[in-house]
């Protein structure tokens, strides 16, 4: 899978998310990628567990923030 593919996948696995968070989630993909240079890319994709693993990571950080803070206002 090359890093386009990987974002592009992220991206619709968030797609639940509000816009600012997907797209910070995305760039942040997209840089980390970036620094892994085009030779490493599939071996770092590899080692993060694909698109379906890190949107799962990603979900569940953001649910629990937003658990968090209507626990916190309650």
């Amino acid at each position: 899978m090359r890093r386009t593919e990987f974002l592009e996948e992220l991206g619709r696995l968030l797609a639940d998310l509000p816009e600012e968070e997907r797209k910070a989630a995305i760039l942040y993909y997209d840089d980390y990628l970036q620094d892994a240079e085009q030779e490493n890319e599939q071996d770092v994709i590899r080692e993060l567990g694909g698109p379906e693993k890190v949107a799962a990571t990603i979900r569940a950080d953001y649910y629990g923030r937003l658990n968090k803070r209507r626990k916190d206002h309650e």
